[in-house]
């Protein structure tokens, strides 16, 4: 019997010790919750793990664009010229590694086009827009490389390139020197929107500032080729744009 009420005056005393150090430690507790300040908190994760959903930014720079010539390779060339280009990007940060960036570009393109003897440079301006599927990879807060690809469309508000030829009937063309009555200045019909893929790569540093080179080529013949050299038709023709554009930009975090 006195065995048995040793044990328990035992387990009791270590039962109420631990009792008090519970409601020591709960009340301790306690008074941290009242102390804190949530907003250094929140201000303290590390925002890695916590990516802002949508952001943006505005982009500027250069371009090189021609056509893909598919036919009359021994006749017709198409060579790049420097543009320039201006738009801006809404930014979806779907996961760490993921994001899905649509842009819209301002853009004015060149190339150098030659037909046989006659030779041309043409301009236009227009729009652009991609839509990109990105992966980046590297530190969020100190830099990252991006890289990924999508779809593109192109629309063509002005350009010098004619969207019929003049025959001989209609006489000679404005600005020709050509005494045959054939302007040799509008030698194709061109329609110059078109879409296609792109692809980027590209790389953001901690602050915000980026720089990508972008490449974009058209699925869609803007030809709708035809051609007559005094008389002789010159076999159809398939164009598909091409350009290459490397800018510097700034993305709002």
């Amino acid at each position: 019997m006195k065995r048995f009420l040793t044990i328990s005056i035992l387990v009791c005393t270590v039962l109420s010790l631990h009792a008090q150090k519970a409601q020591e430690a709960w009340n301790k507790a306690v008074e941290d919750i009242k102390t804190w300040d949530t907003e250094t908190m929140i201000d303290s994760l590390d925002l890695e793990k916590l990516p802002r959903v949508v952001s943006g930014g505005l982009f500027a720079g250069a371009n090189m664009s021609n056509f893909i010539i598919t036919r009359n390779k021994k006749t017709m060339s198409s060579y790049m010229k420097v543009g320039a280009e201006l738009g801006g990007f809404l930014d979806f940060t779907l996961t760490k590694h993921f994001a899905i960036q649509p842009q819209v570009i301002f853009t004015a393109q060149e190339n150098y086009f030659a037909v046989t003897d006659t030779a041309n440079h043409l301009w236009s301006f227009g729009m652009e827009i991609p839509v990109y599927f990105l992966g980046r990879f590297g530190n969020m807060q100190q830099g990252y490389v991006q890289f990924g690809g999508g779809i593109f469309t192109h629309f063509t508000f002005a350009s010098n390139v004619p969207n019929k030829y003049r025959s001989y009937d209609e006489g000679p063309g404005p600005g020709t020197d050509k005494t045959d009555g054939y302007d040799y200045s509008r030698l194709y019909t061109l329609h110059n929107n078109h879409f296609g893929l792109c692809a980027m790569v590209g790389y953001e540093c901690y602050f915000g500032m980026q720089i990508n080179l972008q490449y974009k080529i058209s699925l869609s013949d803007i030809a709708g080729f035809y051609s007559e050299m005094k008389g002789q038709k010159i076999a159809d023709a398939l164009f598909y744009p091409q350009s290459l554009s490397l800018t510097i930009g700034y993305r709002w975090k």
